[in-house]
């Protein structure tokens, strides 16, 4: 089994409104992430939500999500990770790790990973592309973290991040090459969401 934790406590604060609930065709940005994940067959999704939390589920009722409060999201990536790995089912053998300002990874790109994990259970998999910019392979997300570095995550030194985990020495990587540009996008600025609504 595998379960999802949607990373939404950010303050987005260089877009200066939550990212969560910025639209594109007609729907916040953390549902197209969910939706995405439902259509992929994941059952087990918690949210993890911030100071912006009332705001959001104002706007965003969830269907089936449950909903995790970081009371320090300042504390970046890793300290929103614990707190959904709190909620998640104790039967996940994974953790699929999603970010809510990543709409438009499309549900293909969900399944492709999830297919990739599956096969390859004992490792920590991140998905790769293409970057146009320089020719190079990048990293992006969603990754899937196998059950057994769970300890990693919650033990991990908060200010070194997620990347504390994807690069410790008993970490076993192995990255998929998808034909997805979109694993990359960043949503920051207004001028990155200007971009996607042109």
């Amino acid at each position: 089994m595998l379960s999802a934790i949607v990373l939404a406590a950010g303050d987005s604060s260089r877009m200066g409104r939550p990212k969560a609930l910025l639209q594109w065709n007609r729907k916040p940005f953390i549902e197209h992430v969910c939706e995405a994940l439902r259509r992929a067959g994941v059952t087990d999704r918690v949210v993890v939500l911030g100071s912006a939390s009332r705001e959001i589920l104002t706007c965003w009722p969830p269907a089936g999500e449950k909903v995790a409060l970081n009371p320090h999201p300042e504390h970046g990536q890793l300290s929103s990770l614990r707190v959904g790995l709190k909620d998640v089912s104790q039967l996940a053998e994974g953790y699929m790790v999603c970010l809510a300002d990543q709409p438009t990874v499309p549900v293909e790109t969900y399944r492709r990973i999830i297919e990739f994990w599956d096969e390859n259970k004992d490792f920590l998999v991140i998905p790769r592309t293409l970057r146009k910019s320089d020719s190079r392979l990048k990293r992006g997300h969603p990754i899937i973290i196998p059950a057994a570095h769970k300890h990693l995550c919650l033990e991990g030194p908060l200010e070194k991040g997620l990347h504390w985990v994807t690069h410790h020495a008993s970490v076993k990587v192995a990255d998929l090459d998808v034909k997805d540009p979109e694993i990359i996008r960043d949503f920051d600025t207004p001028e990155d969401y200007a971009a996607l609504l042109l």
